[in-house]
């Protein structure tokens, strides 16, 4: 979550406070304060929440992580100068969409969609994507993988084993959107799904695990 000050005085930042609003009923909350050189995440944002801008800039942008349905809210950034008076003030208004079901269950023979989504306020791209599967008997297998150049904007995907072919990305990169459409679902299929999106050194991991039932016999 972005906050910079463009100031034109040489005063560096003295204090920053973000304060979560959650709604008309709810007590404000602090959500991480920095003084004196020492940045303190409060409460149930402890080891979440931590200043990723540069302070020498004025830039007390705040990286949360690990996001959960109740850190939805108005988020106030309110950044304060050595030797001044005046407070900058920044709003920001994060919506948090419900989970996605962790367990999924499917026939053989239909198609799949396995969502996997890096829910962040940090402003990266995403460089990497992959998806493995953990069968009950089989070893680690390499489902699909994506690669984004930044410097040639272009990306490459690609589908592996007997998962070739049959493996779509289906999620939007530039919202963080690692989704994948498996489609022809065989009995084999049936287990664990890591999914892991890189945004440079951060890393966010998500295992669904698929059930698959038997086809229904056809009825003559």
């Amino acid at each position: 979550m972005g906050c910079v000050f463009q100031s034109t005085e040489d005063k560096c930042i003295f204090k920053i406070d973000w304060i979560l609003s959650s709604g008309e009923q709810a007590k404000d909350e602090y959500v991480l304060y920095y003084y004196s050189n020492l940045s303190v995440p409060i409460g149930r944002f402890q080891n979440r929440v931590q200043l990723m801008g540069d302070i020498l800039c004025n830039d007390g942008s705040l990286l949360l992580q690990d996001v959960q349905e109740a850190d939805q809210g108005t988020y106030t950034c309110e950044i304060r100068l050595k030797g001044e008076s005046q407070v900058f003030k920044k709003a920001v208004v994060l919506h948090v969409l419900p989970e996605e079901p962790k367990e999924l269950m499917v026939r053989v023979g239909e198609m799949l969609r396995m969502g996997c989504v890096f829910q962040s306020t940090e402003v990266k791209h995403v460089t990497k994507v992959e998806w493995i599967f953990s069968g009950r008997r089989a070893k680690e297998e390499i489902v699909f993988r994506y690669y984004h150049k930044l410097r040639m904007s272009v990306g490459y995907s690609q589908s592996w084993g007997h998962f070739q072919n049959r493996v779509n990305l289906v999620g939007d990169i530039f919202r963080n959107d690692g989704s994948i459409v498996l489609q022809g679902v065989r009995e084999s299929d049936g287990g664990n799904y890591t999914c892991s999106i890189h945004l440079g050194n951060l890393v966010f991991k998500k295992t669904i695990v698929l059930h698959v039932s038997p086809e229904e016999p056809r009825k003559w």
